[in-house]
């Protein structure tokens, strides 16, 4: 997919960056509900997330609550008039599984193999329960728990959706899922479900594939598999989640199909190292599904995690996705997501890097929730986890507060508003780049999952590491090109001989590139590209490949080191400019565009966007200075009583 494609093609019919807002309905009080969707709307969000928790809505087997009738908050129809009279637009995301803090990530309990024997639970590669506060995950391979799913997401379809979607409703998308069927989008292969039937289905892929390796499957656990196995469990992991989406999507009817979509994980660079390989497989025919995709970014504070950032530059410039979960509030890791600076910083480089939304998870902190929701203690003390850190209210910093008050980060929201909303053409240009980073996959293969030691630092790591190293130290904007991408042609206008003709640095293994990744490099080189080896497992030292490589195009010799990214507008010609000091400390930042020279002072853990006033690039937006808004009265936002049947 080219960056082409960014080019006055942003959702829902706007013409600038959307901005998301995740709003727990679940977790207020219903008549709260007005007040906190008008407060979100005036705030900035033009498009309101919410989650619809199974467990919550189901009042029996197959029964379930849409309307309010037991409880005014399980009231759908009414969220969404209020909601659709703010001007909000809204994505509903029934999962089935949401995560979302909810007990069995929204899940009944009566789908979970430790209540019924029946279903088929998912387990590790060593033969192992997974578990989600202490019950078992079902596995979504077993066809009597596939029957229960298909029968909740149609109820969500017939008494919510189909009278709810746009241009007659303001339900414009319908997410599938959650970051993988169990948020194990960027999970290693080991971690994948090794169920009876997951495992039959893979033996049944490679018959039907012919595969020499049908009919070898060891008696016991997958951890035990011989090396081959392994990379073509790996392999096939892709697959496998590919026809999960298609299976959750195959109920849906015609008009509900187009707006659906899925959020991915990031890769999870600071986990084990074969993570980021098993998330290139695992994420790698998702387009396939021909389903839309964001991606979610729970990997850490890009603002103070260089490994965090790489990690948001390699997994949204991969996958080419859009924002649709930041952390804008949860503080149970670090206090920063608490503060407004690092917020801004976070949907700064959301657009930097290429995505048309930033998204606010969550936009506004509730108190209001009871037992269906809550989690059991104990089960999170068996996830490792202090039960303290989701009592109320969830998400501590968020922009704005149930009870009417402002939030810590409402100040970021707010400059993120008057950003976006003075953007017309000059956001969601063309990402330039001096060079693109390659990644095979036979790289992946081989170390999606080692066998035996794992290396101290695997060859995804260590080139993203290596990369970044690049943009911050050396000046260059770096591309990523999955495999798949390097057969592209990039039909681009003056875009096209950059992009072609940029130098690639690809990762080789020890046995080198397959034959159909040898002819396209071969191509490359034929229409004037460079190719730099940078070998998987050996070092990759960035002084030595800045000397290999062409000047970066916006160097400037008197700048600290910054990450700095250049957006272009459709002529091609340079538009808008972000700046990111990853530093401890003050850093003055120069590049040389159009020309001219770009200058901006950026704090500690700073970032600022700029953009092209027609003779000189000035600062539109940044944390410089970013502090809370002090809080609103409460009576601004007045409560209005909401009477249900129980208690009119």
């Amino acid at each position: 997919m080219s960056g082409g494609r960014l080019i006055n093609t942003f959702p829902y019919g706007f013409t600038r960056p959307i901005v998301y807002g995740e709003y727990p309905y679940y977790r207020a009080a219903p008549d709260r509900w007005g007040p906190n969707l008008a407060a979100l709307a005036q705030a900035g969000v033009d498009v309101v997330t919410c989650y619809v928790p199974w467990r919550f809505h189901e009042i029996a087997p197959r029964r379930y609550d849409f309307t309010g009738a037991r409880d005014g908050q399980r009231d759908l129809p009414r969220l969404l008039d209020l909601a659709a009279a703010e001007g909000l637009r809204v994505m509903l995301k029934p999962g089935p599984f949401i995560h979302a803090e909810v007990q069995l990530g929204g899940l009944p309990d009566r789908v979970s193999p430790g209540v019924d024997g029946r279903y088929a639970a998912v387990l590790d590669a060593w033969g192992k329960p997974v578990m989600s506060q202490g019950l078992p995950l079902p596995s979504l391979f077993d066809a009597r728990y596939r029957a229960e799913v298909g029968h909740w997401l149609a109820a969500v379809q017939e008494l919510v959706l189909r009278r709810a979607l746009a241009p007659h409703g303001p339900v414009v998308a319908v997410q599938l899922g959650n970051e993988g069927i169990y948020s194990d989008g960027n999970r290693p292969a080991a971690a994948h479900d090794f169920a009876a039937p997951a495992v039959e289905a893979f033996e049944a892929r490679l018959a039907a594939a012919g595969s020499p390796l049908a009919g070898t499957m060891p008696a016991g656990p997958a951890a035990d598999w011989p090396a081959g196995l392994k990379a073509a469990w790996a392999e096939h992991s892709g697959a496998v989640l590919r026809d999960q989406y298609l299976a959750l999507a195959a109920g849906l009817v015609p008009e509900v199909r187009r707006v659906a979509t899925v959020n991915l994980p990031l890769p999870a660079l600071a986990g084990p190292p074969e993570s980021g390989a098993s998330w290139l497989l695992r994420t790698g025919r998702l387009a396939e599904t021909g389903l839309a995709e964001g991606y979610t970014a729970w990997v850490g504070n890009a603002a103070r995690s260089r490994t965090a950032f790489g990690a948001h530059w390699f997994g949204v410039r991969a996958r080419r996705s859009d924002n649709v979960e930041e952390n804008w509030g949860f503080t149970w890791t670090d206090p920063a997501f608490g503060q407004p600076a690092n917020a801004l910083f976070h949907a700064l480089l959301a657009l930097a890097l290429g995505s048309r939304s930033c998204s606010v998870y969550t936009a506004c902190a509730t108190e209001h929730w009871g037992p269906l929701v809550d989690l059991d203690p104990e089960g999170v003390r068996a996830d490792g986890a202090d039960p303290q850190d989701f009592a109320p209210p969830y998400c501590p910093g968020a922009p704005l507060r149930e009870d009417g008050g402002a939030g810590a980060n409402l100040a970021a929201l707010h400059a993120l508003r008057d950003l976006v909303r003075t953007a017309p053409g000059r956001l969601g240009g063309h990402f330039l780049a001096d060079a693109a980073l390659v990644v095979p996959e036979s790289v992946a293969l081989a170390e999606a999952w080692p066998d035996g030691e794992r290396p101290a630092e695997a060859a995804v790591p260590a080139a993203v590491r290596t990369a970044l190293e690049l943009m911050e130290r050396h000046q260059f904007q770096i591309e990523v090109l999955t495999e798949a991408a390097t057969a592209e042609a990039v039909p681009d206008g003056s875009l096209r001989s950059r992009r072609t003709q940029m130098p690639w640095l690809v990762v080789f293994g020890p046995d080198g590139p397959g034959a159909l990744l040898a002819d396209r490099l071969g191509a490359h080189r034929r229409s004037g590209g460079a190719v730099v080896p940078l070998l998987a497992g050996g070092a990759m030292p960035a002084d030595a490949l800045a000397r290999l490589l062409p000047a970066p195009r916006y160097a400037h010799p008197a700048t600290d080191p910054a990450v700095v990214l250049v957006h272009a507008d459709a002529a091609g010609e340079p538009a808008a400019v972000f700046a990111f000091n990853l530093a401890a400390e003050h850093h003055t930042v120069r590049r040389t565009v159009r020309g001219r020279q770009v200058c901006v002072e950026l704090p500690p853990r700073g970032a600022a966007c700029l953009w092209w006033t027609g003779d000189a690039f000035a600062v539109a937006a940044g944390t410089a200075g970013l502090e809370p808004l002090p809080p609103p009265p409460v009576s601004a936002f007045p409560s209005r009583p909401h009477a249900t049947k129980e208690t009119a």
